[in-house]
């Protein structure tokens, strides 16, 4: 098992390419909220990024679903969960059962579920391309995205995984990766929340272009977002972006 980066934010233990982050109040968190339209106190917020495998949504595997599930909600005790290679969100959801409540039509690949009672669904979800210039030989790439609510408190969560290999290897991957964080901020606008708090749950597979000196990663940077967290996989190629 690896450990979480530990900063202003504390952290939560991660498994696996896991990565959680904590926070103690959205607007601490660096969420770009409107002082004056935020509570004094929110409680804490526990985000899950993680890359659940695409392997463990081959046919049967309820066992494997089962135990991703027990994971997020007993271990991780995920809030907000942005999830990577999550196949099939209603399989997924299936494994949760109520423990956590999916914003449907955020897969195939990045499910976003959150956990009733500490968050509510906003009534918008969905996904979109990133484009031909950001896919790899693998997959075709997306962004999920939905929002919701803490304690009345709108935020947005997105959750996306970038080119990998092939034509996304070096310095080429850092442009796919910069395109893929331009459409997410795009979409962002799109949607009226380029002024709202945002969340992104990226594997931006950053080892291709540098790690944190990746394009992707510093296009978000130089758009007002900051690390966050990262997690231990291949290096530290998991992100939470706020």
């Amino acid at each position: 098992d690896g450990k979480a980066c530990r900063s202003a934010i504390q952290s939560a233990p991660v498994k696996d390419s896991a990565l959680v982050q904590r926070r103690h109040d959205l607007r601490q968190a660096q969420l770009h909220i409107q002082a004056e339209s935020a509570p004094p106190e929110l409680p804490p917020l526990t985000v899950l990024c993680w890359n659940v495998l695409y392997t463990n949504f081959n046919g049967g595997l309820e066992g494997k679903r089962s135990m991703l599930a027990d994971i997020m909600t007993d271990q991780m005790q995920a809030d907000v969960a942005g999830l990577q290679e999550c196949m099939n969100e209603h399989l997924m959801q299936e494994a949760l059962g109520p423990r956590m409540k999916k914003a449907p039509g955020t897969d195939t690949f990045n499910c976003i579920f959150y956990r009733p009672g500490a968050v509510s669904f906003g009534g918008v979800s969905g996904r979109r391309y990133l484009g031909d210039g950001a896919r790899d030989n693998y997959s075709r790439r997306y962004v999920s995205y939905a929002k919701l609510l803490q304690r009345g408190v709108e935020f947005w969560l997105f959750s996306t995984h970038w080119c990998l290999d092939g034509p996304c290897a070096g310095a080429a991957g850092g442009e796919a990766h910069k395109l893929s964080a331009q459409v997410i901020l795009a979409l962002r606008e799109e949607l009226g929340a380029a002024h709202m708090p945002t969340i992104i749950a990226a594997d931006a597979n950053s080892h291709m272009d540098g790690y944190d000196s990746d394009d992707g990663v510093q296009w978000l940077l130089s758009n007002g977002f900051e690390i966050a967290g990262k997690g231990p996989m291949a290096g530290g190629i998991d992100y939470i972006f706020v």
